[in-house]
């Protein structure tokens, strides 16, 4: 069983400087293909000069999968399928139509339907991320403590604290943390 990843940047042919976009997705490739070293089933890659495609063997790692992807590329938006055993570019592709953020494929109707509807929830926190707030996210995941994330960042731990909670941090990380939960039982992974 794996999850089929395609992420397409939003807005790629209206940026400022769009030759920015291709070393940022190939350092984005780099990373994750390092990062999820072992539950890759299909080593992420760029497509298209504006998309990431690659595939996980293991799809309750995709909710973080995704969200490290998107800290890595921000302030750039992408909108990502993932299809569980299926293709994650015909995930996107529905996404694209619904214009949400993800798309979730391959659980079985009840649980896609079920799967989407919570991202579409979240759609509007994830959009409302300034680019500083994103830096935030993308510090404390790099880093053991709060602390050092501050730091490195050159803010006080307040400032932090602040950035995370006006970007919904708790939030998205709850979201992701659930639906990684949902996929292991409902994959026959979890207890």
């Amino acid at each position: 069983m794996q999850a089929s990843i395609y992420a397409d940047v939003i807005g790629s042919r209206r940026l400022d400087d769009p030759a920015a976009l291709l070393p940022a997705l190939g350092e984005t490739v780099r990373r994750l293909n390092h990062l999820f070293a072992p539950s890759i089933d299909t080593p992420f890659v760029v497509a298209y000069d504006d998309a990431i495609m690659g595939a996980l063997a293991d799809p309750v790692q995709a909710p973080l999968c995704l969200s490290v992807m998107r800290e890595l590329l921000a302030p750039l938006m992408v909108r990502v399928g993932v299809a569980v055993d299926g293709s994650g570019e015909d995930a996107f592709t529905i996404a694209w139509h619904e214009d949400s953020l993800v798309h979730y494929s391959g659980m079985g109707e009840a649980a896609d339907l079920l799967l989407n509807a919570f991202w579409r929830l979240l759609d509007p926190l994830l959009r409302a991320r300034t680019p500083a707030q994103w830096e935030a996210a993308a510090a404390v995941r790099r880093h053991d403590t709060r602390v050092a994330a501050a730091k490195n960042l050159g803010i006080s731990e307040r400032a932090l604290a602040g950035r995370l909670e006006a970007g919904h941090w708790r939030a998205i990380e709850d979201a992701d943390a659930t639906v990684a939960a949902y996929l292991a039982i409902a994959l026959g992974d979890g207890d």
